[in-house]
């Protein structure tokens, strides 16, 4: 079972299986992807059985939604969270004005779950998204001290994005932020009986009418025994 949130800090708000709300809802498991279909409104969206033992990825992408910034400050604050350097810079020199624009934005998100024995050598498959994190070791690896990590866009390396690591366990969430290599790499650091989400954002100028910005945002969950 799986819960679709929204939130910050493993805070926010629990969303029912709605078709109307994504574009894709998969489960990828023994090399194969399939639709997931649920009922409209269930709670938590997903119920599913696995079809094989091994490294099961789902995979959730929403549709576009649009935000009408009110206050400069909340750009400021948001762009400075997500490390879109450049962002305000672009934003002024465009003459854009500081109230009143508009975001669209899309999230594309994906939960690793470890079904039965684990085997060290499974590797998860980039499912093709616009932005997308994908991990190249095993995270459910019981040897394993540290993770590679990839983001892609548009299936090419993505360099220089932060990506934020939020850590759960049983202390309460410590948060680490890092930035893609030349290769649109980064390695991050494992700890057992702990809840990991990875967060990435890209935000680019818009050319729809009326909208100034456009966003993806993709994470990545998974968690340590």
């Amino acid at each position: 079972m799986a819960s679709l949130r929204v939130g910050q800090n493993y805070d926010g708000e629990t969303f029912p299986y709605l078709s109307s709300r994504f574009e894709t809802f998969t489960i990828s498991e023994d090399g194969k992807t399939r639709e997931y279909r649920g009922h409209e409104g269930d709670q938590p969206a997903l119920k599913a059985g696995a079809d094989a033992p091994g490294l099961t990825v789902l995979t959730y992408v929403s549709n576009p939604s649009k935000l009408l910034y009110r206050k400069w400050e909340t750009f400021l604050t948001y762009t400075a969270n997500e490390g879109l350097t450049g962002a305000v810079e672009a934003h002024l020199a465009a003459g854009l004005p500081k109230t009143g624009f508009r975001e669209t934005y899309r999230r594309h998100a994906k939960a690793l779950i470890q079904v039965g024995p684990v085997d060290t050598r499974a590797r998860e498959t980039a499912q093709g998204l616009e932005l997308e994190l994908v991990t190249l070791d095993n995270p459910f690896d019981p040897d394993a001290k540290a993770l590679r990590v990839a983001l892609l866009r548009s299936g090419k390396p993505a360099p220089d994005v932060q990506i934020a690591i939020f850590r759960k366990g049983a202390d309460g969430t410590n948060t680490e932020k890092l930035r893609t290599d030349d290769r649109g790499r980064a390695e991050i650091t494992l700890e057992d009986g702990t809840r990991h989400l990875l967060n990435a954002v890209i935000l680019e100028r818009s050319e729809e009418p009326g909208i100034d910005w456009n966003s993806e945002w993709a994470s990545l969950t998974f968690e340590r025994p």
